[in-house]
């Protein structure tokens, strides 16, 4: 039987990170330096200094007869299967919106000082310069997804945002705290929050924020459209309806509780 042969050796760290990570299956949880060489084609040294440093990111855990996947690796892949079934849950929310608005759709979820898009349905009407894409990111302070996510967040979260100070992205970004602080509380009192070119010029938008049953925040859906469109609050009540329909669902579903 022909032996199947090795992957090219990636150049880059990263790439052979990777490599090693991958090396691990069902069939074979545990497995010796000698094998990860085998498997990966990477030398043995080379092997064992990657591994030791992946045993102090807990991203691999020695063992009596190896390697296996260190807890690190299952916390993530627990984080990606809760993300895939909010996703799930918001989808069919989304394409109803997007249908009834025309509006592109976005469903963000706040990751340090940065919104993070993990999807977006495009509608009829695109500002052309809308700056989200899946998987980008933009400084929380300057979306109205990041505003209703900040609003309903510990107070921690805003003071480690502001201790940055506030970036301008668009012509009308709030760079004053006391303002930022006001629109958060108008935010927590409507369960609502808008943007009008605060993350770019000619781009408006409206959010509400997926909660949890303690009333913190999961995620946010927002509503983006031109400026030209009109007043985006015409479709604050719109986006608040959505998201209580989601929010009963979520807190009905333990998984989604835990992200």
């Amino acid at each position: 039987m022909t032996p199947e042969p090795t992957p090219p050796i990636p150049k880059t760290m990263i790439g052979r990170v990777s490599l090693i990570l991958q090396a691990f299956s069902v069939a074979d949880p545990v497995l010796g330096l000698g094998a990860i060489a085998k498997r990966t084609g990477i030398p043995k040294p080379t092997v064992a200094r990657i591994t030791s440093e992946l045993v102090e990111a807990d991203l691999l855990e020695r063992v009596e007869h190896g390697y296996q996947l260190g807890m690190r690796c299952f916390e993530l892949g627990e984080m990606v299967g809760r993300s895939k079934l909010l996703r799930r849950l918001a989808l069919a929310a989304m394409a109803d919106l997007r249908q009834a608005t025309g509006l592109t759709v976005q469903l963000t979820v706040l990751r340090g000082r940065d919104l993070v898009y993990i999807e977006i349905l495009r509608g009829r009407s695109i500002p052309e310069h809308l700056p989200s894409r899946v998987g980008g990111r933009v400084p929380a302070h300057a979306s109205a997804a990041g505003k209703a996510l900040m609003a309903f967040s510990d107070a921690a979260v805003t003071d480690d945002i502001l201790s940055r100070g506030l970036e301008r992205l668009g012509p009308r970004t709030i760079t004053d705290s006391a303002e930022l602080y006001r629109q958060l509380a108008e935010v927590r009192a409507t369960g609502v929050a808008y943007e009008v070119e605060e993350s770019a010029e000619g781009v408006a938008c409206a959010s509400a924020a997926l909660l949890r049953h303690d009333q913190s925040p999961i995620a946010a859906i927002s509503l983006t459209g031109p400026t030209s469109d009109g007043d985006i609050r015409r479709f604050g009540p719109t986006i608040h309806a959505a998201t209580l329909g989601l929010n009963r669902q979520i807190r009905a579903n333990a998984a989604l509780n835990t992200l």
